[in-house]
């Protein structure tokens, strides 16, 4: 935090314009000696040429930034460059040179962080809105960087407080006040209700921000792999006309109607004495333990078979679509199966559909994960601590426990809360967290 550091804060490679970032004490002193500039207005954007021991290193707008009011909450200072690779490791270089160390990954929103401009669910927030692959994790992401999260939290934090201090009212003057034993068990038990359904959206949504996986399963030349290659726009697996050609688990990834799906295109699931192929069957099966949904594809060509029976048995349980294929050239549509779609893999044909169709099967995914914003596994395991910290209260206040074990319960939840907003935190916690992080940012 006393030091000064830079990093360059654009992407690695050849654009319009990069970006050098400077942040600490010295950060103000080093662009003006290296601008030539002595009086500045923060603020204020300035043209200059960059010049290091006797070279012009770069034409560059320049802006600088006063202590609190800049992102880290230090002096800071932005650099504009021309975006070639060469001429922003250059200007990077003269910054370094003058007097400023390279920056670690994500040290820039740590010093935010540790400054107290934004909490530690904010910080998180800032990484998922640069990792973001759907409008809807791009959407919870901005709705956390706002503070939707953290006001969430807080919430909990001051209903938690007022049931403290009630407690340890009690403790503190036994002969004048009593406890309301009844009172706190009905306020405990609605947290926990809360808690427990924010736990289940949650999950959701972590589910939604990493992509709903969608598995594809079926007997082998049933047109998996050419579904595959459709749904993805691209040839991501081989296609031919041999049965067993997919031998391995192939993933992709799609947006459809600006959700994120992680397609799973299995090996052909039947019984087979090939060594190869059978440890193949033996992924896809694995395979679907972990779908969300499943795309059970037949051949309209040859009808519903006992190997789609055998699979048949694998996929009633789970959330599962029948989708008969080769539509454009077969029509044993020999078993009724309820929402099946029928479709051409080859042609496209009725994709459309198929694309409602998934989307409705994964409608209470979506509904459930859009009103929860937890967007981080550390997220969802906190609040899982904290539920079991106000079930330990609730349990020890039903089995007549004194007042203080009930307080000492509520007290390690209410620290598990000021975990998740960054309240109270280790070193090892922000390594973690800010390790995700690019260099410049």
């Amino acid at each position: 935090m006393f030091d000064t550091i830079a990093a360059i804060s654009s992407p690695l490679g050849t654009g319009a314009i990069s970006v050098v970032r400077i942040d600490g004490p010295k950060s103000h002193d080093i662009a003006k000696k290296l601008v030539k500039i002595s009086n500045v207005d923060y603020r204020r954007v300035y043209h200059a040429f960059m010049e290091f021991e006797g070279q012009i290193v770069d034409e560059v707008n320049i802006v600088f930034y006063k202590s609190p009011n800049s992102y880290t909450g230090n002096d800071l200072v932005e650099i504009y460059g021309h975006g070639g690779i060469l001429v922003t490791r250059k200007v990077l270089e003269a910054v370094l040179k003058s007097g400023a160390r390279l920056a670690e990954r994500g040290e820039f929103t740590k010093r935010a962080f540790l400054n107290g401009k934004i909490s530690l669910v904010q910080a998180e927030s800032i990484y998922q809105i640069i990792e973001a692959k759907s409008e809807i994790s791009l959407k919870l992401s901005f709705e956390n960087l706002k503070g939707k999260l953290s006001e969430e939290i807080e919430n909990y934090r001051s209903r938690l407080l007022n049931i403290l201090a009630e407690i340890e009212v009690s403790i503190d003057y036994p002969d004048d006040m009593e406890v309301d034993f009844d009172n706190i068990s009905n306020l405990l038990s609605k947290i926990d209700q809360e808690l427990s359904l924010k736990i289940e959206k949650s999950k959701k949504a972590l589910t939604l921000n990493q992509g709903i996986v969608m598995t594809i399963v079926g007997k082998p030349n049933s047109g998996k792999s050419t579904l595959l290659n459709k749904l993805l726009e691209e040839d991501r697996a081989i296609v031919t006309d041999i049965p067993g050609t997919t031998r391995d688990v192939i993933k992709g990834e799609i947006d459809i109607n600006g959700i994120h799906f992680v397609i799973v295109d299995t090996a052909g699931i039947r019984k087979t004495d090939d060594v190869v192929e059978s440890i193949g069957i033996q992924k896809s099966i694995k395979e679907l333990e972990k779908a969300d949904i499943v795309l059970f594809v037949l051949d309209a060509t040859t009808g519903f078979t006992k190997e789609d029976e055998y699979i048949f048995e694998k996929v009633k349980k789970l959330n599962y679509i029948p989708v008969w294929n080769k539509c454009d050239i077969g029509y044993n549509f020999n078993k009724e199966f309820k929402d099946a779609v029928k479709i051409s893999a080859l042609t496209g044909e009725s994709f459309r559909s198929l694309e409602s169709i998934i989307l409705s099967k994964v409608s209470d995914i979506i509904e459930s994960g859009e009103s929860s914003h937890v967007i981080t596994q550390r997220q969802l395991e906190v609040l899982e601590r904290v539920k079991r910290n106000v079930e330990s209260a609730i349990f020890n206040l039903k089995s007549g426990y004194e007042v203080d074990v009930i307080s000492i319960d509520i007290r390690k939840a209410l620290e598990e809360l000021d975990v998740l907003i960054g309240k109270r935190f280790s070193e090892d916690l922000l390594d973690t967290i800010f390790s995700n992080f690019c260099v410049g940012k």
